[in-house]
């Protein structure tokens, strides 16, 4: 259990930082590092443990435990927060993000967090400002991840370049890193840039498995570029491989649906 207590993976299953297109992205599973020691810390693990079994109930009891067992834990704050954020619960996760952050400054998971948080509220400049100070620390292990999620933050505001200009520093510390390519892709189609857009996705495909957000994207780039056979086999592959997921239902709503 030991090993375990400073590692705190943070299942994010609710949708975030929607592009400004209505466009949804889902937050992968991230591990992080802690970022303090406190008694509270075995049960924030528990907490975390729970939730990735999706069994909610028990993790908001371990979570609760903790912040008694220490009220100035900033991750018992934070991972409750996060929690809270999934069961819808708005008002309770601001204030612990808020506390979080107050607590310690340096947290860089409570201030990434904290900033998705805020950005989904329509908070765009306190959400940057968080995400800055989520990359202030080098030893910070979802640097890329946070690079990222400013990016997806500032095109939600209206901000393409901003946007652009994050994503690629993000590639430039990881030219494979996942979210920051479909990212990429995904804004080089906003911005009617196909052949580039057909690019990312081709590397995206290199690095990993699709999904079913890089195969809907496919549909559409492909669209755009008048290539039809390449349509209908990004259109073959969500059908057999993604079939109740949300881009399976937009497919079946729209024109590509024959």
């Amino acid at each position: 259990m030991e090993k375990k207590v400073f590692r705190l993976v943070l299942v994010c299953l609710t949708l975030l930082l929607c592009a400004c297109q209505g466009q949804q992205i889902k937050e992968e599973t991230q591990v992080l590092k802690g970022t303090e020691k406190s008694p509270a810390d075995v049960y924030v693990s528990l907490g975390v443990e729970y939730m990735k079994r999706g069994m909610y109930d028990v993790a908001l009891e371990k979570l609760n435990l903790a912040l008694r067992t220490d009220s100035s834990s900033s991750n018992a704050h934070n991972v409750i927060a996060v929690l809270y954020d999934q069961l819808g619960e708005k008002a309770l996760a601001g204030r612990h993000y808020e506390k979080a952050v107050a607590l310690t400054p340096s947290n860089s998971s409570a201030n990434n967090n904290y900033a998705r948080y805020l950005c989904a509220q329509d908070e765009f400049l306190l959400a940057e400002k968080h995400f800055a100070k989520a990359l202030e620390n080098p030893l910070y292990r979802s640097r890329l991840m946070a690079l990222t999620n400013a990016g997806t933050c500032a095109w939600r505001a209206g901000e393409l370049d901003k946007a652009e200009n994050y994503y690629r520093t993000a590639l430039q510390r990881n030219k494979q890193y996942p979210g920051a390519v479909l990212q990429m892709a995904k804004l080089k189609f906003e911005r009617k840039n196909y052949l580039s857009a057909r690019g990312y996705l081709k590397r995206l495909k290199a690095i990993k498995k699709s999904n079913s957000a890089s195969l809907w994207l496919g549909i559409q780039v492909e669209d755009k570029l008048n290539n039809q056979n390449a349509v209908s086999s990004y259109v073959l592959e969500l059908r057999q491989l993604f079939p109740d997921s949300h881009e399976m239902t937009l497919l079946e709503k729209s024109k590509f649906n024959r």
